[in-house]
């Protein structure tokens, strides 16, 4: 069966981007490769780049940035309708359940998800942005974003950022202004772009079969790759029930 690449994105198999307009004049005006540079921003990027490895920390700043020009495609523009900062936190801590600083017994999301608030609160961050970015972290690869309740009754930084990160996993050039793509690879190259980045997650969840729970992007990933190993199945966990259905 064959599903297109933004179907793919849709259902949150490699990403939750959703459908993606055409570059327009405004998103080319926003195609500057900035980051926020504020003090909490800056020391999460020293973090994250002496924590992860450099193919992961290059994806999670092109996730910012990818993010930021499709939101400019929206009419979305940062400072007026939705926090930078804020955004960028949830692009670059997003993947950091992959670092073993926080690598834990969940799936790396909900580790990453845990391990970001924890560093956030560590570095006086109480509000209720920590719930933003916690909820953004933990569901990126399920597929949410995609609702129109979700973009309605969330936050806007969260499925601007999820955008962005889906973008980078399965979009392509044409989905950004004209040229920005190749700007953006040349300040952050892809260093083995998603293979590296699925490959990250196996390896981690092939340690540790915890990390790899059925119905999950981990749980697939080493399922697919390695269907000699033993999996979960739905019919197994109904089996272990004590309600003897």
């Amino acid at each position: 069966m064959f599903i297109s690449r933004r179907a793919a994105l849709g259902a949150g198999i490699a990403g939750a981007a959703v459908a993606l307009s055409k570059p327009s004049v405004t998103a080319a005006q926003e195609d500057s490769l900035a980051l926020p540079s504020t003090a909490l921003a800056d020391k999460t990027t020293e973090f994250v780049t002496a924590s992860l490895e450099p193919h992961l920390r290059n994806h999670s700043i092109r996730g910012y940035l990818f993010g930021r020009a499709i939101a400019a495609q929206q009419g979305l523009h940062p400072g007026a309708d939705y926090d930078a900062e804020t955004m960028y936190l949830i692009c670059i801590l997003h993947d950091i359940g992959l670092a073993e600083i926080a690598n834990g017994s969940q799936r790396f999301e909900m580790d990453g998800a845990d391990y970001a608030a924890q560093f956030l609160e560590g570095n006086g961050v109480t509000d209720a942005r920590v719930d933003t970015i916690w909820d953004a972290i933990a569901t990126h690869t399920s597929g949410f974003t995609g609702s129109p309740v979700y973009r309605r009754r969330r936050p806007p930084e969260a499925w601007i950022a999820v955008d962005g990160i889906g973008l980078d996993v399965g979009g392509s050039p044409a989905d950004l202004p004209p040229g920005y793509a190749d700007r953006v690879h040349a300040a952050y190259p892809r260093l083995g772009g998603t293979p590296a980045l699925t490959r990250s997650i196996e390896v981690q969840a092939l340690a540790d079969p915890r990390k790899a729970p059925p119905a999950t992007l981990p749980g697939e990933i080493v399922h697919q790759r390695h269907p000699d190993l033993p999996y979960l199945t739905w019919d197994a966990i109904v089996a272990s029930s004590g309600w003897g259905d």
